[in-house]
């Protein structure tokens, strides 16, 4: 069966918060707006063809500890350039997680909502 992975979806206690945090720092734009649905949420999406889905968080849900379970990677052109766009949001990044090497860049925070977010840069892509 071929496949691709048509979106990944993340929970948002404050829904346009987070739309707009991921508009403004990763270019994505709203293709599909379930703001006034039961269930809150956006499709946002870039020019690659990446698609994230922002569900709004039930009242009494809680994130799970991304640390080892999960997160949500964007490659860049450039690492470090985007730390610096980052870093000016008031986010931190983890220290231990880092990779600087020529094959590979990467470095992890957490969004507004708590999300562990990585940016990356490869030398050579995965596919």
């Amino acid at each position: 069966m071929k496949s691709s992975i048509e979106h990944v979806a993340l929970f948002a206690k404050d829904l346009e918060k987070s739309k707009d945090f991921f508009v403004r720092l990763f270019d994505m734009r709203v293709v599909l707006d379930n703001s006034k649905a039961p269930v809150r949420g956006y499709f946002l999406a870039n020019e690659s063809g990446s698609v994230l889905e922002m569900i709004e968080r039930p009242e009494g849900q809680t994130n799970a500890n991304q640390r080892y379970v999960c997160h949500l990677a964007f490659a860049v052109e450039d690492v470090e350039s985007a730390r610096k766009v980052i870093e000016a949001e008031g986010l931190v990044f983890e220290t231990d997680t880092v990779v600087d090497t020529p094959e590979f860049q990467t470095a992890f925070f957490r969004d507004p909502e708590g999300n562990r977010i990585q940016i990356l840069k490869r030398l050579k892509s995965l596919v």
